[in-house]
């Protein structure tokens, strides 16, 4: 295991931001646990995170007070969260009229027994069976092709012990999207798949002045001219493929090819939007999707609707890189806190990159876990160059790291 001595250089500049929200004491367990948490080769538990602190770090505390600080300290994980959108808006030099995505899904975890919270029987569509475990309502925030995790909440299923229940929608709602703060001007789209499209969410969206990108399902109606109503199925069915215009978009560095047809439609208790039927002659699959912001061209609502996978690629390689799904805690608001602690490093590993950009030699972006591997590296040469202090041992020229990348290694 890679032992730290300190957060490791790529975080540092980031966590920095964050050291107003906390007491000074509270500030060390933030930066330590994201530090620990970016290196931590083992399942990503309080135990395992202190372990990876090594000894001779700086004001490491014991696993008890990590434990108090993730479970009773004073601090609030949703200003953690908007301090991320507010920096990753600045990093990305979003402006009055940009468009910026908050992605809205759910995932699960698998765990054994019923001393967690909030731990009961869900139907996992991706499994296609019932597991036993906790269920999150997720969120990602999406601009200009990058993306950063935003929140995760827990979801309970109504029960007498369950007081205050609310649906995920309502989750999704008052505890996401309500919240999220942008500046004056920016036009923030809410994106979901066609579980999440029911029309009091959509139009609790509009309200808030925000537009919706959604699919809805082949048997939703929608009506032309206030005369005809449809299962939207139906009506595609009518329709003569010479009536569908090929669309190209970029998809993930891919170019794909739909087929597309477009019509301003009524939806009941929504009003009126723009439906947008696409077509893959490679699958044969059919996707019905409307916006409620009826100046986007077909090809800009299937590119939105597309980014909607971002946010199965973040429930993926967070929970394969950072842990997002190790705790061992049993709290709601511990374990929320501790996922939120995984989200800033994520992000914080990120707006590293984007100030250090990869040599352009043709070669592909890096991906998270490239980016993940690099900070284990940077971190092992700060122990070896912290080693080397120690016992008063010159240090190469250039530095360690220099070194260590002068032998091939990628630092």
């Amino acid at each position: 295991m890679i032992k730290i001595v300190k957060a490791p250089l790529q975080l540092e500049p980031f966590l920095n931001n964050f050291e107003d929200l906390f007491t000074k004491p509270s500030y060390c367990s933030f930066r330590d646990l994201c530090g620990a948490l970016s290196v931590c080769d083992k399942s990503k538990t309080v135990a395992n995170l202190c372990d990876t602190m090594a000894d001779c770090s700086k004001g490491k505390k014991s696993r008890s007070s990590y434990n108090w600080f993730l479970s009773d300290a004073n601090w609030d994980e949703n200003e953690v969260a908007q301090r991320k959108v507010d920096l990753f808006i600045d990093k990305l030099c979003l402006k009055s009229n940009d468009k910026i995505l908050l992605i809205i899904d759910d995932t699960y975890k698998e765990k054994n027994g019923i001393q967690t919270d909030g731990v009961g029987r869900f139907y996992d569509h991706s499994k296609e069976s019932y597991i036993w475990g906790n269920n999150f309502v997720t969120s990602v925030i999406q601009s200009k092709g990058l993306f950063i995790p935003h929140k995760a909440k827990m979801y309970f299923k109504n029960s007498d012990e369950c007081v205050n229940f609310k649906t995920k929608l309502e989750i999704a709602f008052d505890e996401i999207i309500e919240p999220l703060k942008v500046p004056k001007g920016m036009n923030l789209c809410i994106v979901f798949d066609s579980w999440w499209s029911s029309e009091e969410l959509i139009n609790k969206c509009i309200n808030l002045g925000h537009s919706v990108v959604c699919q809805i399902k082949s048997d939703r109606k929608v009506g032309i001219n206030n005369i005809m109503n449809f299962q939207v199925r139906e009506m595609a069915n009518q329709i003569d493929e010479k009536h569908f215009t090929k669309t190209i978009i970029n998809v993930r560095g891919k170019k794909k090819t739909y087929y597309t047809f477009e019509k301003n439609v009524i939806i009941d208790r929504i009003g009126e939007v723009k439906l947008v039927i696409s077509k893959r002659k490679r699958d044969g699959v059919t996707k019905y999707i409307i916006s409620t912001d009826k100046s986007l061209s077909p090809k800009e609502v299937i590119s939105i609707y597309e980014d909607r996978w971002d946010i199965e690629t973040a429930h993926r390689e967070i929970n394969q890189k950072l842990g997002f799904k190790d705790y061992q805690l049993r709290d709601k608001n511990t374990i929320e806190r501790f996922i939120q602690l995984v989200f800033s490093v994520w992000a914080a590993i990120l707006f590293w990159e984007m100030d250090n950009p990869p040599a352009k030699d043709g070669s592909n972006p890096r991906t998270m876990g490239e980016m993940i591997d690099q900070v284990k590296m940077q971190a092992l040469g700060e122990t070896f160059e912290y080693i080397m202090i120690y016992f008063n041992l010159p240090v190469p020229k250039g530095g360690l790291l220099h070194v260590l990348k002068g032998l091939g290694l990628k630092i």
